[in-house]
């Protein structure tokens, strides 16, 4: 048994300590560890010297010392494991004995690891492959996928190479997604299928029949939707066609894959087959699944929009000019000094507003039943406020409600005075509107769908 390691904890604030040391003060302690038997210690403390000091003769000496201690240590530990026939308890010493060694080679110092101890090793993980690969069987047998999986890639860990094992691994790894996606879509679970499924096939793309299952989970599951024009009065009949197409395309354009529209052709068709009216209501059972797989059709009506763009209001303000008068000093000197006379200016201000309120619904084309019906409401505006004045701007100054100047407000008044004069136009603020309200309706049919499909 190494006792260092028992003994490691005892030397963490030496450690810290050391740390802040210089080269040869490192290796001086290392030295004094290494005298009463603590080579792990001193190995580290010469480690750290040459890390400061690369090359350093007295820290490589003594780490070559020190270390080739703590790898016999470790060779020690590995045969007593050997031939107590714990193979992954003496893999898991060569492993960290290897470990040092590398690192302690970064450094400059090559540390021996007899041959025979090599051989011993290697035969040994030969053995614990045959071993592991025999239980990874046995589990995978037992449909112990989970057990199965962490043998497979301590075997691959082992040797990258082995057997069979990464195709193992990747049965252990995909048949019980497989068997819960195959499991789902029995169940009419389809998004869990298709879910799990991708997940077989992002391992395996040739997995047994996961392909052709993953796509009739979406086929069979996929929801399609015919879209009929949107209800409005005349005036507001280009909004409504804005909107039932900015949500046609947000649905064909959705990240959902089991969100379907229906072909305009097509549309059509099951619209006039069915008879069905634009508010979706009819007494007949419909059935057009069938008919290019729509299974509700997607209708709305505009409930309201306006554009109202505000009088121009003015007001006449009182101001400040800032000026410069010459004054003579008491030594009969001319200066310049900042005064002010009252000016005056005109504050502007206006305001335009675009309001639309609509509602969207989703009608079964299997019942004639209403599936989904909101109504969304969208408002966008803009505003302008600017000053005009004779007194260029950074010399007008704003008056306080006192009629003093109030001399902090020049930034405030230049901003007014450079101010945007023109209000957005009623086109770009119906963009605005027809955008978000683009938005809102497809995320009501989408939010209602992620629920509606399982």
């Amino acid at each position: 048994m190494i006792r260092t390691r028992f003994l490691l904890p005892l030397f963490g604030l030496a450690l810290a300590v050391a740390s802040c040391n210089g080269p040869k003060s490192l290796s001086k302690r290392a030295g004094e560890l290494h005298a009463v038997g603590f080579n792990q210690q001193a190995a580290d403390l010469y480690a750290m010297a040459l890390r400061k000091r690369p090359g350093y003769v007295d820290a490589m000496v003594g780490l070559k010392m020190t270390g080739q201690g703590v790898v016999d240590a470790h060779i020690g530990e590995f045969q007593r494991a050997a031939m107590d026939g714990r193979r992954a308890d003496a893999i898991a010493e060569y492993d960290r004995m290897s470990a040092f060694k590398t690192r302690v080679a970064g450094l400059g110092v090559e540390l021996v690891v007899p041959a025979s101890v090599e051989s011993d090793h290697n035969d040994l993980v030969d053995e614990h492959l045959i071993e592991l690969d025999d239980l990874g069987h046995a589990q995978l047998e037992e449909e112990a996928f989970a057990e199965a999986e962490a043998t497979f890639r301590e075997i691959l860990r082992l040797d990258p190479q082995y057997g069979e094992a990464a195709e193992l691994l990747t049965v252990a790894r995909a048949e019980p997604k497989y068997r819960a996606g195959k499991s789902a879509l029995e169940t009419g679970r389809f998004r869990e299928a298709h879910s799990e499924l991708g997940l077989v096939l992002a391992l395996d793309a040739d997995y047994k029949d996961a392909a052709d299952l993953h796509a009739e989970a979406l086929e069979t599951g996929r929801f399609n939707v015919a879209i009929s024009d949107f209800d409005s009065r005349n005036r507001d009949r280009d909004v409504a066609l804005e909107l039932r197409s900015g949500v046609q395309r947000g649905l064909l354009d959705s990240s959902d894959p089991f969100v379907g529209v229906v072909d305009r052709t097509l549309r059509e068709d099951i619209i006039a087959e069915q008879e069905l009216s634009l508010s979706g209501i009819s007494d007949e059972s419909v059935e057009v699944g069938e008919l290019a797989g729509a299974r509700a059709i997607l209708t709305g009506s505009i409930l309201t929009y306006s554009a109202e763009t505000g009088s121009p209001l003015s007001t006449q303000r009182n101001g400040f000019r800032k000026y410069f008068r010459d004054v003579k000093d008491d030594e009969g000197n001319i200066k310049k000094v900042a005064a002010f006379a009252p000016a005056r200016y005109t504050l502007h201000s206006r305001r335009r507003s675009v309001l639309l309120k609509f509602e969207i619904k989703l009608i079964s084309t299997e019942t004639g039943e209403v599936m989904l019906s909101e109504v969304e409401q969208v408002h966008a505006q803009d505003a302008v406020e600017y000053a005009v004045s004779q007194v260029p701007a950074g010399n007008l100054y704003p008056a306080r409600a006192n009629g003093e100047v109030d001399r902090g407000g020049r930034s405030r008044m230049n901003a007014l005075l450079g101010a945007r004069r023109e209000l957005a136009t009623e086109a770009s603020l119906r963009a605005q509107v027809i955008q978000e309200a683009t938005a809102r309706g497809t995320r009501d049919i989408e939010q209602f769908l992620t629920r509606h499909i399982e």
